[in-house]
């Protein structure tokens, strides 16, 4: 093996190629031309301990993606740097960001290396799609891949590591807290799924499309959401209390809480509605549009 000599042309290795962000990855690399190897754990390629053909590969390669669950990327992160040129760019696609950006502090100095999260089903495509990014060291090589991104069409999104890892608590924990809540509440309920259909109003069609989308994924995926970013519990916590101040804005004052008025839920409205900011009236002239579509 020789490393890439061609104007452009990249030697590219993708660990953990064979799942579905480093498919996505390896098949627009390809598209561009470059030189792509996989390895992955399924064909006996273990990152951690590399063996002496992909160690090679590693040596030459312009571009090293970590397309591997956390637990392997920590583990790997000192191994991958020893053996990468100081050019190489390191690339991760974790779901958290800090825990992998102080793993790197120890293993200095290293070349560029570049979180990304596309913040989407890799199925969906990259096209008008949102990559967060988090550069963990800067070169060219970094700045390579944010035009290689932007050349597939993503919109890339640059943040700090705490930030990623806060916004993504929100964005994300929360939101399919949020949505599996709801599932798990008409289940305590007992309803039952053709009589809330001949009734189901746009918002309820709309929460069980979502709670279909998620509960229908693989498990792993969303408990990986929940359990791994740092920020989570507090989104879940946030979440509970939320509810409970729902209640409380309802309380009929017969023992289930203090007397809730007209002017108290009221105030809990604006309250709810303050996050979306001046955003406001683009989301309700974005859901008006979506609920135009759907049909219960």
């Amino acid at each position: 093996m020789t490393a890439s000599t061609a104007p452009g042309v990249r030697s590219v290795v993708v660990a953990g190629g064979a799942g579905a962000v480093g498919t996505m990855l390896a098949d627009r690399w390809r598209g561009d031309g470059d030189r792509v190897h996989v390895l992955d754990a399924i064909t006996g390629d273990d990152i951690r301990s590399p063996g002496p053909e992909a160690t090679a590969r590693m040596r030459e390669a312009d571009v090293l993606v970590l397309a591997v669950p956390e637990d392997v990327a920590l583990a790997a992160v000192g191994t991958v740097r020893s053996v990468l040129r100081p050019t190489a760019l390191l690339v991760e696609t974790l779901s958290v960001k800090t825990r992998f950006s102080a793993a790197l502090a120890d293993v200095e100095p290293g070349g560029p290396t570049v979180g990304v999260n596309p913040m989407f089903a890799p199925s969906l495509g990259l096209p008008g799609r949102v990559v967060a990014v988090v550069v963990h060291h800067h070169g060219p090589g970094a700045d390579r891949l944010l035009d290689d991104l932007a050349r597939w069409g993503a919109r890339t999104e640059v943040t700090t590591a705490e930030r990623h890892d806060r916004l993504c608590a929100s964005i994300q924990a929360l939101t399919h807290a949020t949505i599996l809540s709801f599932g798990t509440a008409l289940a305590d309920l007992g309803v039952d799924a053709d009589d809330t259909a001949l009734l189901a109003t746009p918002p309820f069609t709309a929460m069980s499309a979502m709670l279909a989308r998620i509960t229908g994924g693989p498990p792993e995926v969303y408990r990986d959401i929940q359990e791994s970013n740092p920020c989570a519990p507090a989104a879940r916590e946030a979440l509970s209390r939320a509810v409970s101040r729902v209640s409380a804005a309802c309380a009929d004052g017969t023992g289930t809480g203090t007397h809730g008025d007209a002017g108290e839920f009221a105030a809990l409205l604006a309250r709810a509605g303050a996050p979306l900011g001046t955003r406001a009236n683009g989301y309700a002239a974005l859901c008006a549009r979506l609920f135009d579509g759907l049909v219960p």
